[in-house]
């Protein structure tokens, strides 16, 4: 998936190489766009627009994804395909490809707007669900027109989901999300 010969223990990385994280039962993966702090304080600054430490560069991807494997049967978690009633938007800036979807999948409702985690919310009733569905398309397609989006469209095609992780509160969500909040 991923070379892990260039994100091999050692000191210092340099640009270009790959970094991660484990994150729960999932490895967060970016490379190295700067090196900053030096020489006292270095850290790598990101693709993924996320910070990394030293530490973060000890191990290899492939040992992080070893760990992230060993430890992922302690958690619940799912996978969201085939959703009903979906809708996934996309929008490009400066080069990257930004994506929204919403849809229901069985009794939850599934939806992630361009710039946050990934949620799959269970609802009692259909009726619940329903409103909820109405309620966070307007709130996305709210959020799109605010910032002029220029270029977004519509895309036919379901966007791949991440495995979500259940939280403390009831409902899936990324892996992140639940490390973070509960």
């Amino acid at each position: 998936m991923f070379d892990t010969v260039r994100s091999a223990p050692r000191g210092l990385l340099s640009v270009g190489d790959l970094i991660g994280r484990r994150v729960l039962g999932e490895v967060q993966i970016a490379q190295i766009t700067k090196v900053e702090g030096l020489p006292d304080y270095p850290f790598y600054r990101t693709d993924s627009g996320c910070c990394y430490t030293v530490d973060d560069g000890r191990n290899t991807i492939a040992e992080l994804e070893r760990q992230a494997i060993a430890v992922r049967g302690k958690y619940e978690t799912i996978t969201p395909k085939n959703l009903s009633e979906r809708i996934t938007w996309e929008h490009t800036k400066n080069g990257k490809t930004f994506w929204a979807q919403i849809g229901i999948m069985g009794n939850a409702l599934y939806w992630k707007d361009f710039m946050t985690y990934q949620f799959l919310e269970p609802y009692a009733s259909t009726k619940e669900l329903k409103r909820a569905y109405i309620d966070r398309k307007k709130e996305i397609e709210w959020y799109m027109k605010i910032n002029n989006y220029e270029n977004l469209k519509i895309v036919q095609g379901e966007h791949p989901m991440s495995r979500l992780y259940k939280s403390n509160r009831g409902f899936y969500a990324d892996a992140k999300y639940v490390e973070f909040n509960g």
